[in-house]
């Protein structure tokens, strides 16, 4: 016999609705998300907004929670640059990212700003350029597009660039 997906689908929603329709399942729900990392309020919104029977109440929880210190913005976003800084990204496109993940600017524009953008564009240079020849046009505008796309600005591109040619050896080019 075959069963309709659709109808699958619809049983699905309407069970996962029904589990999330209780404070505590809810309140739950938002305690394994937050135990797997870091999420802001606007992350968990998004996840839940379709499987709550009530916006409301998953508003009041998400504010029980932000009263207890359990969601915070400002820890999210700090934990958010260390783990985008690490992958080798710039400034740009975690402001980004941040504010698609519905962190307002003022609360992570401190934490952006005291680091050495140029030095971690640097870094990401090196291990792009591992064992390529950085005097040639054409590998260096690749790199630069790379850097670019990882949102780095052409200031610090430019140093990250001027600081290689400089001092370091790549692979043993100059």
């Amino acid at each position: 016999m075959k069963i309709n997906k659709s109808f699958f689908n619809l049983y699905k929603e309407y069970t996962l609705i029904m589990e999330l329709s209780d404070p505590k399942k809810i309140r739950s729900k938002l305690l394994d998300y937050l135990a797997r990392r870091e999420h802001s309020d606007h992350e968990l919104r998004a996840k839940l907004r379709k499987k709550v029977e009530s916006i409301e109440e998953l508003e009041n929880q998400i504010e029980k929670l932000k009263l207890e210190g359990l969601i915070d913005n400002q820890r999210f976003s700090e934990a958010y640059i260390q783990s985008r800084l690490r992958r080798g990204f710039g400034p740009i496109r975690i402001s980004k990212e941040l504010i698609q993940r519905g962190v307002n600017k003022e609360i992570y524009i401190d934490v952006l700003e005291d680091k050495d953008w140029i030095e971690i564009a640097r870094s990401a240079l090196l291990k792009k350029a591992k064992g390529k020849d950085l005097n040639d046009k054409q590998i260096e505008v690749k790199i630069k597009q790379f850097l670019n796309y990882r949102g780095f600005n052409f200031l610090q591109i430019d140093k990250a660039f001027e600081s290689v040619k400089r001092n370091e050896m790549v692979d043993g080019q100059t």
